[in-house]
């Protein structure tokens, strides 16, 4: 799941992991004020793994709010994020390692299995 831009990014994924045998569906969050908790919910409860995807810093954003919720919940459902881990760098290549992109998004749901 995720919104803006990284639903693409997710959606690439999802095609690369398809051709991998992994079936993966994408939750485009739209909004985060309201966030579609229900919908949330609801998804991580039906696949059983979930990995949010945001461009925002890892620690106090939009993947640590989802964990709570899914806490708060009671899912069981197994979780990983994929978000800016450190400052992001100014050079083209270095930015694009830095922000969530097909690749860590991949790794992210491969992990999961």
């Amino acid at each position: 799941m995720s919104i803006g831009v990284g639903v693409h990014r997710c959606l690439e994924a999802a095609d690369i992991l398809a051709g991998q045998g992994i079936a993966a569906s994408v939750l485009d969050l739209r909004s985060v004020a309201p966030l579609d908790r229900d919908a949330v919910v609801e998804q991580a409860a039906a696949a059983g793994r979930v990995v949010v995807v945001d461009e925002d810093y890892i620690r106090a954003g939009l993947t640590g709010e989802i964990a709570a919720l899914l806490l708060e919940s009671g899912t069981t459902a197994k979780f990983a994020r994929v978000a800016v881990e450190t400052t992001i760098p100014f050079a083209p290549h270095l930015e694009y390692a830095a922000l969530p992109n097909v690749e860590r998004i991949v790794a992210a749901v491969q992990g999961l299995e």
